[in-house]
């Protein structure tokens, strides 16, 4: 049971994006630059908050991101996960989403995003691989994977 004190660490690890929501909001607008629709210190119309999984056991939140008129701006909170699987659902095409730094440990965090979504992290820097796959270049990924898709793109 060695894994639930390594589990809080990466928790740990990754909650100073939980510290200041608006500060991390801010950096993912900075990256954005001058193609986001929000100015610094919009906040978010929804807070996705992803859970923490270890052995597949926890809870997380996804799907409350129905299709908008107007762009979105959603704070998607970090994913922790540990020895499982991890399914995030980014589903509205106007969506902007500022994703805070996911940690995957012998697992793997799916992220599926609409096509037309728009994806910042609020972490500056590359994503980092030990051992694993990290496609989407963002979070951390040791012996596990790291991905995004993409659905709803026109062909």
């Amino acid at each position: 049971m060695k894994t639930l004190p390594l589990a809080a660490v990466l928790f740990l690890a990754a909650s100073p994006v939980l510290a200041n929501d608006q500060q991390a909001l801010d950096e993912c607008i900075s990256e954005w630059g001058s193609k986001s629709p929000f100015k610094k210190g919009t906040k978010a119309q929804t807070t996705i908050g992803t859970g923490v999984k270890v052995f597949g056991i926890g809870k997380g939140q996804s799907g409350q991101d129905a299709p908008t008129e107007r762009p979105a701006l959603y704070l998607v909170r970090p994913s922790v996960n540990v020895a499982g699987k991890t399914t995030l659902r980014l589903s509205n095409p106007k969506g902007w989403y500022c994703m805070g730094s996911a940690v995957t440990v012998a697992g793997k965090i799916a992220i599926e995003a609409h096509c037309d979504a728009q994806i910042a992290t609020a972490r500056s820097g590359d994503g980092t691989s030990v051992m694993g796959a990290n496609d989407a270049q963002q979070g951390v990924a040791v012996m596990g994977s790291l991905r995004i898709t993409r659905f709803g793109c026109s062909k």
